[in-house]
């Protein structure tokens, strides 16, 4: 995906003053208040709660079996097919120069009236699909009574359903699952939140099969909802390969992080996220804070630009510990990821610092890292050394270090202090790897999370020499996460 980048780039232009930058506008936002005098610290702690990879696939082999033996003998018949075209493709390609604005990744589709379990009969398939979309309904062997509608997208890499207006009786469970058996659920009442409105986890296939399992004929007659939209993830983020002149579909300067022993004690703490905000799915990353809060929990920092709204925290899944096996080994495999997790809900977020803190609703799996961090300002001490773990391109994990720059120009509305200025010494970021937390390379500790480059050539992540790395910096911001990571 050369030329698309989903951390914020900004370009140098030619002015009076050798360093003239492109403004970057700023909507309002309150105030965030400077820390206090006094530095305020944790040290990394690794968490005993959480599954474990047997346990994951477990569940999912006894999910799969489970629903395949019931799944109608129809189906596949009534397969809802949803197409897009190569200008609608054409859309994940373009670079956010200049703007705000986290990796694409995929995009949303609507259903047009929608695919409803309720009335069937009165589905009207959308324009942009081909199918019956009404589903199938069929009395199983044991006398349950269950409803399925497949759905899929020719090229897709993965894909995912919005649900709506779920209301499930007692007697009735909802699953997300595709042929290759990748699983999820059981969705109950109305869905996780409580609202009627979610989304499925995603499943890396061209086809997601939506299930209902009912307890009785009237447990499948009193329950309803409908799929509105379907997300659709491209396959040119979901098939990285290792080539001799790249590490996983990324640029040469990117760095496998299963190379670095300095990357060991913070790798089991970060997570690339996919969520669907909108018309598009994206990504960025992000990694897990400690805390001292006796009722709050499972905190989670990665930047205001991929998402501030916990509307949209909600569907946030998390990939834990996407990396390769051994150095520069076989890129892994999102489908069937045994590390993943979905929904958050945003605690404290603001474009200045570009932060956004937010508690996971699902505990991380067993052995996760919850990185120390500190509030000792760094962002004006010339050579403090940096490093950091990130997910970029929706791949596996890579590993770059970087050391402050006091001498690198600001971006128009970054101003330092604000945000931490710092030029690459080993490998490199790139398009997803927004949200990462930075750490001091001497202590492990959070002092930030990427925001994204700046300078005269930000098109081109390897160029260290005339672009700046920049991150938010937790010292700057501390003031507004203190009550909730050290109340």
């Amino acid at each position: 995906m050369s030329g698309t980048y989903g951390k914020l780039v900004v370009r140098c232009t030619a002015g009076a003053l050798p360093f003239a930058l492109a403004a970057v506008a700023w909507a309002a936002e309150p105030a965030v208040t400077p820390a206090r005098d006094g530095v305020v610290e944790t040290f990394s702690e690794v968490s005993e709660v959480g599954y474990t990879p047997e346990q994951f696939f477990a569940i999912q082999q006894g999910m799969f079996d489970m629903l395949s033996a019931d799944l109608p003998d129809a189906t596949f018949d009534s397969t809802v097919r949803i197409e897009f075209s190569d200008e609608e493709l054409a859309q994940l390609e373009i670079t956010p120069v200049g703007e705000v604005a986290p990796l694409r990744v995929g995009l949303v589709k609507s259903l047009g009236a929608g695919i409803s379990l309720s009335d069937p009969s009165t589905t009207r398939a959308s324009k942009n699909s081909r199918g019956k979309g009404t589903g199938t309904a069929q009395e199983t062997a044991d006398g349950l009574y269950v409803w399925a509608q497949a759905v899929s997208a020719d090229g897709a890499g993965g894909l995912r359903i919005h649900l709506e207006n779920v209301n499930l009786t007692n007697g009735a469970e909802l699953y997300f699952f595709s042929p290759e058996g990748e699983t999820y659920g059981p969705y109950t009442a109305m869905g996780p939140s409580g609202d009627g409105e979610f989304w499925t986890e995603s499943v890396f296939s061209e086809t997601g099969i939506v299930m209902l399992k009912a307890q009785t004929r009237a447990d499948l007659r009193g329950s309803s909802f409908t799929m509105t939209e379907v997300g659709y993830i491209s396959r040119a983020f979901v098939e990285s390969t290792i080539t001799a002149a790249s590490f996983c579909g990324n640029v040469a300067c990117i760095v496998d992080a299963s190379c670095y022993a300095a990357a060991n004690n913070i790798r089991d703490a970060i997570a690339k996220m996919e969520w669907i905000a909108g018309p598009y799915i994206y990504t960025c990353s992000g990694g897990l804070l400690t805390d001292s809060n006796a009722t709050l929990n499972n905190f989670f920092l990665t930047a205001n630009h991929c998402f501030s709204k916990t509307a949209t925290a909600k569907n946030v899944s998390f990939y834990w510990r996407f990396r390769t096996s051994s150095c520069n080994g076989a890129c892994p495999s999102n489908s069937g990821w045994p590390y993943k997790t979905t929904g958050s809900t945003v605690r404290s977020t603001n474009r200045r610092g570009d932060y956004t803190l937010v508690t996971l609703n699902t505990n991380p799996p067993a052995g996760s890292v919850f990185l120390g961090w500190t509030s000792a300002a760094v962002a004006n001490t010339n050579g403090v050394a940096l490093k950091r773990v990130s997910n970029p391109q929706f791949g596996p994990q890579v590993y770059s270090e970087q050391n402050v720059d006091t001498s690198k120009p600001t971006c128009t509305g970054w101003p330092r202090g604000e945000r931490i200025y710092s030029q690459d010494t080993l490998g490199a970021t790139d398009g997803g790897s927004s949200g990462s937390p930075v750490v001091r390379q001497d202590t492990s500790q959070v002092v930030g999370q990427l925001s994204g480059a700046c300078g005269y050539n930000p098109g081109d992540p390897c160029d260290a020499a005339n672009n700046a790395t920049v991150d938010g910096a937790f010292a700057y911001y501390w003031a507004s996460v203190q009550p909730y990571l050290a109340p």
